[in-house]
């Protein structure tokens, strides 16, 4: 049809806030500058619109309470040697 903008993609884009912005700003933990300008790019962002309400469902995410544990040392050089051995052997004529 003639005359129809072409709508842009359903994605997050360069100029887009990162997640973490978007929940300071959910939150009101951003300066008043930085939060002018969250609130002019959700005026106009389809995506960051829809991304703001279920990040309320993921806060601790963004605490770090999620970080994986580390691995134990035995463990780490164990599998350290499994993979240098597997390496070298794929590299063998």
């Amino acid at each position: 049809m003639k005359g129809l903008k072409e709508r842009p993609p359903f994605q997050k884009s360069l100029a887009c806030p990162s997640s973490r912005t978007l929940l300071s700003f959910r939150t009101e933990r951003l300066p008043a500058t930085i939060s002018n300008l969250v609130s002019y790019h959700l005026s106009g962002c389809e995506f960051c619109n829809c991304e703001l309400p279920l990040l309320a469902h993921y806060h601790n995410a963004f605490r770090g309470d999620n970080e994986p544990p580390e691995i134990p040392a035995d463990l780490k050089i164990l599998a350290e040697s499994i993979l240098k051995s597997k390496n070298q052997n794929w590299f063998r004529p």
